[in-house]
């Protein structure tokens, strides 16, 4: 139990002033009454729910630049912003415990601080992680306690300050759900706008630094702003020193709670890893995806409201509903054919696995259209509406008198806030790699069922029947969910779920299974030898060209960045000179499959001792190199997609910074040859080489003057190999088609990307305003045949 000391004149005003915002009367008079002054309160609140999901939008990609992976940022995220709002929310319980007074100044106080935080949070965010790249390892543990660290401070004071406004706002207790769920739910509909126009045009167009500086200016403004309206004598520091003894929550409300907290972020979790296996891992799907959320959660807010003031005596018969409808909508979700998705434009392939459909559905390759992305996504998340109302619902049932609504908001808010973190660590760090998605909602529908049971007490009769309803639609969920990913001649074979995300092989009539990352290609597995139809020989991946046009480069050791498609490494070990080829890779599920599905004798990739594979990001593994001293003398980025959000930390121009940092001098780094690689190259490099196959390469330091390409006899077998890595005597051109770029002027159009403005992966808005040069463009393309020369071969 704790003590409650409300500060009535201070709430009695802001009550009157929500009670016309919400209610449209009031008792009350003077200031508070003013109209700009309820317009302003109502947009106070509004935007700083913008602001800390702008905040939470930036941060996961400052994250994932800094760890790899978008599925392992958003778990830490999510489970930071939970934890820290929970404990916010907590301190705020307490402060309103003590009979103090202020409420309203400390709010403001409060939102200034998180303002001034934000405005340095991402270069502290990414020193931070820089400087635990090198101490090594690949600790998701680490990285948790470090990034909670960091972020702690604003975010603790964003928690503290929803509870404060609750305290102010309470009127009665005949509306208190309906003044809660609304209240709250302006919040939640201010970040679900603030999660879309930052992940579709702030980032893009300010850069993650500005976002974050825009949103500490909201808040520093909010902060100020209230203090300014608020400024009448007295008004911010009238209080009563009455003190007011509020009920403990018994065990069994407590523990629902926070299952009711854990099912509201674990199916978060799993529906948007569903959602990346139907619009693939394009950086449009977050933010439009996560705003889909928020809203249903605003909604769902508004909804639990009113029905806990319509029928306040049958709260827990109005709990177990809706959590049998959350339950039934859930099945809905996970049983609905994604091939149904593809004439709505709901299901979309990359150019690599969309070679199975281009036949009958050529529009379906490409990145989603954000339109399509928002409908689909609040179709398939609409189990997030009833769910969300359940808070509102159990806040009415657990609040008897209005005193104490401030309070119970803050007990709750920090059971759900529990129940959050542990929904996101153990659904995606634990169940969904260990019982794959499917599984892992059954596990959630069950623990709510469990909350739900608790919440009802002596009433428990009564919702017997509806959640066994719930419960039976759990059980009817698919185990194997990924392989009813069919559509034409793309099928699903093989699933492989872990903590990055879902890798799935499909078999294609060519030599090769396409490894998908979810549903990106990611990488392929060598099913057979490729025959003469194929016209693909070893000597487009091992290159041959670069050792002829450079005969002073025979590199012993090799860091292939992504495994991509494994026949680049066996066909590496053909080489003499080559000693030790390490292979780091962040997704074990990728390597796995590729193992897995790999016939020929490329797969003694996974077994030859030159071979070490790491399962690491590759950033965070060359800072750690880096850190130890070590060297080596090829380094080549395997990554085809570059725009898919996670993969464009790997090509920005600081990283390629890092990766010459790591080259021995006279080394060379090989990237896929794409114009805007070779764009950002120049910033690092002095000169970019293109032989005219598979890779453009940048050599730490000057190039050599090549007049000729000279086929020396430890390259002769190599230079005429076929796949998979034998030696075996094929027809060449007496000449090689070279491209030299020395300078950014073909490239001047395309926007660079960088750690701050990464614009291979953010470039919704120029593209719509067809202001867009693409940066995936080959620089084989005629727009670049000046560079072009023709180089002769000597043998």
């Amino acid at each position: 139990s704790g003590e409650a000391g409300v500060d009535f004149s201070v709430a009695e005003n802001l009550a009157a002033t929500i009670g016309c915002v919400l209610n449209k009367h009031t008792s009350h008079g003077g200031l508070m009454n003013s109209l700009p002054l309820r317009q302003a309160l109502a947009l106070a609140f509004t935007a700083s729910g913008f602001s800390a999901l702008a905040y939470q939008v930036t941060w996961q990609r400052a994250l994932t630049q800094s760890i790899g992976s978008d599925a392992v940022s958003v778990v830490l995220v999510v489970t930071i912003f939970m934890a820290c709002l929970g404990l916010g929310s907590e301190i705020a319980r307490r402060y309103l415990s003590r009979a103090r007074r202020n409420v309203a100044a400390i709010y403001a106080v409060v939102e200034v601080g998180v303002g001034i935080y934000g405005l340095v949070s991402i270069p502290l965010l990414r020193a931070v992680n820089a400087w635990s790249a090198g101490l090594g390892g690949d600790s998701i543990v680490l990285d948790a306690v470090i990034n909670l660290a960091v972020l702690a401070p604003p975010v603790i004071g964003m928690g503290l300050t929803t509870p404060l406004i609750i305290h102010l706002a309470k009127r009665g207790l005949d509306n208190l759900g309906q003044v809660v769920g609304t209240f709250y739910g302006l919040n939640i509909l201010g970040a679900a706008l603030g999660a879309l126009v930052t992940g579709l045009v702030l980032i893009e167009a300010v850069g993650l630094q500005g976002t974050t500086v825009l949103a500490g200016i909201v808040n520093i403004a909010i902060g100020l702003g209230l203090g300014w309206l608020l400024r009448a004598p007295g008004l911010l520091s009238r209080g009563s020193d009455e003190v007011v003894r509020t009920e403990r929550l018994g065990w069994h409300l407590a523990l629902a709670a926070v299952a009711f907290g854990f099912g509201t972020l674990a199916i978060q979790i799993s529906l948007f890893r569903i959602l990346a296996n139907y619009f693939t891992m394009a950086t449009v799907v977050f933010p439009v995806v996560l705003c889909v959320y928020l809203m249903l959660m605003a909604a769902g807010q508004v909804v639990g409201g009113r029905l806990a003031d319509r029928f306040p005596e049958r709260l827990p018969m109005v709990a177990a509903w809706l959590f049998t409808a959350g339950a039934a909508l859930l099945l809905v979700a996970l049983r609905f054919p994604p091939a149904w998705a593809a004439p709505i434009q709901a299901l979309n392939f990359t150019s690599f696995n969309g070679s199975l459909v281009s036949g009958t559905h050529p529009n379906l390759i490409g990145d989603p259209n954000p339109i399509a992305v928002f409908s689909f996504s609040t179709f398939l998340l609409l189990a997030v509406l009833p769910w969300a109302a359940l808070f509102p619902v159990m806040l009415r049932h657990v609040t008897h008198r209005v005193e104490e609504a401030g309070q119970h908001f803050a007990s709750l808010y920090s059971l759900y806030t529990i129940g959050n973190v542990s929904g996101a660590l153990l659904c995606g760090l634990a169940l969904m790699p260990g019982l794959g998605t499917g599984l892992s909602v059954v596990v959630t529908v069950g623990l709510v069922a469990a909350g739900i049971i608790l919440m009802s007490g002596e009433a428990r009769r009564a919702v017997v029947v509806p959640t066994t309803l719930g419960l039976a639609c759990a059980l009817l969920v698919p185990s194997d969910y990924y392989k009813q990913f069919k559509l034409g001649a793309y099928a699903v074979e093989a699933v492989y779920e872990g903590r990055t995300g879902v890798a799935t092989t499909v078999p294609t009539s060519r030599f090769y299974k396409i490894v998908d990352m979810n549903r990106t290609a990611s990488a392929s597995a060598i099913v057979r030898d490729p025959e003469p139809k194929d016209l693909y020989q070893a000597w487009r991946w091992n290159h041959s060209e670069l050792f002829a046009l450079d005969p002073g480069f025979r590199p012993k050791t090799a860091l292939i960045i992504g495994i991509g498609h494994a026949y680049l490494i066996d066909a590496l070990l053909d080489l003499p000179f080559i000693e030790n080829i390490t292979i780091v890779d962040i997704s074990d599920e990728v390597v796995s499959a590729v193992r897995d599905a790999t016939r020929t004798s490329t797969k003694r990739v996974f077994t030859d001792p030159k071979v070490k594979i790491v399962i690491a990001d590759g950033r965070r593994y060359v800072q750690e190199a880096l850190a130890q001293g070590r060297r080596f003398d090829l380094i080549q980025t395997k990554i085809n997609e570059p725009w898919h959000a996670g993969s464009g930390n790997l090509f920005t121009v600081e990283f390629m910074r890092l990766q010459r940092a790591l080259l021995s001098p006279g080394g060379y780094l090989g990237v896929r040859p794409l114009a805007g690689h070779v764009r950002d190259g120049l910033d690092v490099f002095e000169a970019a080489l293109y032989p005219g196959f598979y890779h453009v390469f940048f050599k730490n330091g000057a190039l050599p003057d090549m007049k000729e390409a000279r086929v020396t006899p430890d390259i002769r077998d190599a230079w005429f190999a076929e796949l998979p890595g034998h030696s075996k005597r094929s027809p060449r051109e007496p000449w090689l088609s070279v491209h030299v770029f020395r300078d950014k002027t073909a490239f001047k159009h395309i926007a660079s990307n960088t750690d701050d403005r990464p614009s291979f992966e953010y470039y919704w808005l120029r593209q719509t305003l067809g202001l867009w040069k693409s940066p995936r463009t080959e620089v084989s393309a005629p727009e670049f045949d000046a560079f072009r020369n023709q180089i002769p071969v000597q043998e």
